[in-house]
């Protein structure tokens, strides 16, 4: 006969916010690194004068929500990858 495990409810919401957390995580930092280099690139451009004025707009922040979805995404991918 078999054994069944049973998980209490609060356990299982536990690890499904400790699963949600981690991508949250992951995903922040994929949009810091996004940010960054786009931030670096900017400075570089402006150092070498191709670009006048340095500025940060909405469509930098946009673009660099790529990151985050992206990491997001190879994380929650991750957690569906046979052992």
């Amino acid at each position: 006969m078999k054994s069944v495990a049973v998980k209490s409810r609060r356990k299982g919401l536990a690890d499904i916010f400790k699963l949600s957390w981690e991508v949250f995580k992951s995903g922040m930092a994929g949009f810091a690194g996004f940010f960054s280099i786009l931030i670096f690139t900017k400075l570089i451009a402006s150092w070498i004068g191709t670009v006048d004025v340095f500025y940060v707009n909405f469509d930098d922040v946009l673009l660099s929500s790529i990151g985050f979805v992206l990491i997001a995404l190879i994380k929650i991918l991750e957690n569906f990858k046979e052992e």
